[in-house]
């Protein structure tokens, strides 16, 4: 059962029947016993069941990305109970900022949502801006590099790392958290060409000075609620990214 659950893509439950042979009603009252005893975990965002792992300073890459979902999954979960919204957790693998982990098929809302492992835009997103602006500069300076060897390709997100970064990154900081470009869909595509219809707010999950993710509250753009997302719920985000920050703190001792 390890072994087959040893994979950061997950599996399914009838991935696991295949895999193993087991009857699945078996394997359900299997996984539900790994996950009361905290060896399994399945992930709000794709439903996969998944080998909990334990957070340590050396780890890196998807272990890491699967890690801070597994942490973050149940602060995101109570936080759409109590503002009716969903976040995700976006994290940065490899100079690329990855989904986590995200509460969108809990919210019992009809929106898009990033499946685990999807690639977000540094540029335009809200997570994206809130992690440059708050991570190092050394970190900040890597991310930039890469993407000027790797350009984005939505004209918008390359002017923005071209001419507009730094006067955005500022806004950021002075606001407290990083918002959605207007011209953003929510995909690689410009947004002529695929627009999920949503707005964003993020903040940085930090433990120390240092960034390890973010997360943001998503609605529909449509019923204009910025400001009042921002008045009413700013504070909410920021304390849960605090304790997905604490708790991960806490794994990694």
């Amino acid at each position: 059962m390890f072994r087959a659950l040893d994979n950061d893509d997950g599996r399914s439950l009838q991935q696991l029947h295949t895999q193993t042979g087991m009857a699945k009603p078996t394997l359900l009252r299997l996984l539900l016993t790994l996950e009361q005893q905290g060896f399994v975990w399945r992930a709000m965002g794709d439903g996969l069941y998944r080998r909990k792992v334990v957070l340590t300073e050396t780890t890196q890459g998807s272990t890491r990305q699967r890690e801070l979902g597994e942490i973050a999954g149940p602060y995101l979960e109570r936080l759409q109970r109590q503002v009716i919204w969903p976040s995700d957790l976006l994290v940065v693998r490899n100079n690329r900022l990855i989904a986590a982990e995200t509460s969108r098929k809990r919210s019992g809302l009809a929106l898009d949502f990033y499946p685990i492992g999807f690639r977000v835009d540094f540029f335009l997103s809200a997570p994206g801006r809130a992690y440059l602006a708050w991570c190092s500069d050394k970190e900040r300076e890597r991310v930039l590099a890469f993407h000027h060897r790797h350009p984005p390709t939505i004209p918008r997100s390359l002017a923005v790392m071209n001419a507009e970064l730094p006067a955005i990154l500022e806004r950021t900081r002075h606001q407290g958290y990083g918002a959605r470009d207007p011209q953003f869909g929510g995909s690689q595509k410009p947004m002529s060409e695929f627009d999920d219809g949503l707005d964003a707010i993020a903040v940085p999950v930090l433990q120390g000075q240092r960034v390890l993710a973010c997360i943001n509250l998503v609605w529909m753009r449509k019923y204009r609620l910025r400001s009042k997302i921002v008045r009413d719920h700013l504070a909410d985000l920021k304390a849960t990214a605090a304790e997905i920050g604490a708790a991960a703190a806490r794994a990694g001792r």
